[in-house]
């Protein structure tokens, strides 16, 4: 069915075109009709008139991006394969070493969260490589566009007014704003709606900037954790030895202390005794039967609230692991 365009948005339209002519980029009628109806929702739900036309006025879809968001790799990996090329020995040597260089604001971050240092850099360093990649897109450009091309338009239209938000809080250029293809943002690769509601002011110097301030990523970062559950002075979990655990009894949604799973015949990975705490916990095994197993707490489903990927949890402990015991 044809789609009928409204006469008063037609008109918009070509007033706009005819009133910015030497100055705005060459568009479809689709791509200016959309920028019409964006700008003038972004408008209509709060955000200041000039926030919105500096940041939108030049817009044109990113090619590159769409053709990445289309072309997501398929291809599986084990978590054996995911862990050797994300836990590796550099990554937990520059974790150590920016852990101490950073050891009294993360001493700081750890008493106002109860998020311990070890478990911050991890995220830092697997999210950003330690702020080394951030990403080079302008956030707003690829926002933009993903919600223009059209798959899960609604999530990215969401997310292009957040950023337009921060720009105003933070009265930014649009130009500021830069992260992945997909719009995550800064050392913490926050998507915009995440930085509203966690990214905090780390070293107290009155701004926000998770893109050129190393502490208040690492601030921001357990402020998330914080609210999204983590419990002081617990661990994320263990890898174990739990080769006679029965089916019935493995997955996240499976709980017994650990005198429980000791019963079940499940010890610590060397062969020793699990601690004597009164804890409860889930046993889990990324690659399935016959792979590596794991008894993870409550701070683990903290860390799947960031990103709900097994894989990607159980790596940021071991990797934090590997950075505290350096």
């Amino acid at each position: 069915m044809a789609r009928i365009i409204p006469p008063c948005l037609l008109m918009a339209a070509t007033v706009y075109l005819a009133s910015n002519a030497y100055a705005a980029p060459l568009r479809t009628e689709s791509e200016w009709l959309w920028l019409q109806q964006t700008e003038q929702q972004a408008i209509d739900n709060g955000i200041a008139p000039d926030v919105v036309h500096e940041a939108l006025d030049n817009f044109t879809p990113n090619t590159r991006v769409v053709e990445l968001d289309q072309k997501q790799p398929e291809t599986t990996v084990t978590f054996e394969t995911y862990r050797h090329n994300t836990v590796t020995p550099l990554r937990i040597r520059r974790g150590a070493e920016l852990m101490n260089l950073y050891a009294r604001e993360l001493a700081a971050i750890e008493a106002r969260t109860g998020v311990p240092p070890s478990i911050v850099v991890a995220l830092w360093g697997i999210e950003s490589s330690f702020g080394r990649n951030e990403g080079d897109y302008e956030t707003i450009n690829s926002l933009a566009t993903l919600a223009y091309e059209g798959r899960r338009a609604d999530f990215f239209r969401s997310e292009l007014f957040a950023a337009l938000r921060i720009l105003e809080r933070e009265r930014m250029p649009s130009t500021a704003l830069r992260g992945s293809w997909a719009g995550a943002m800064g050392q913490s690769q926050f998507m915009p709606s995440t930085y509203l509601r966690h990214a905090v002011d780390g070293d107290g110097d009155g701004r926000i900037d998770i893109w050129n301030d190393s502490v208040d990523a690492l601030a921001s970062i357990a402020a998330y954790l914080a609210a999204e559950g983590w419990k002081r002075d617990l661990t994320w979990g263990r890898e174990v030895e739990g080769s006679a655990v029965a089916p019935v009894d493995i997955g996240l949604t499976q709980t017994h202390s650990l005198q429980e799973w000791a019963r079940k015949g499940v010890t610590n990975a060397d062969g020793s005794p699990l601690p004597q705490r009164d804890l409860q916990a889930s046993f889990v095994q990324p690659d399935g039967a016959g792979g590596s197993g794991f008894l993870v707490y409550d701070n683990l489903r903290a860390l799947m609230r960031w990103n709900r990927s097994t894989y990607f949890a159980v790596s940021v402990g071991l990797l934090a692991d590997g950075i505290r015991a350096y």
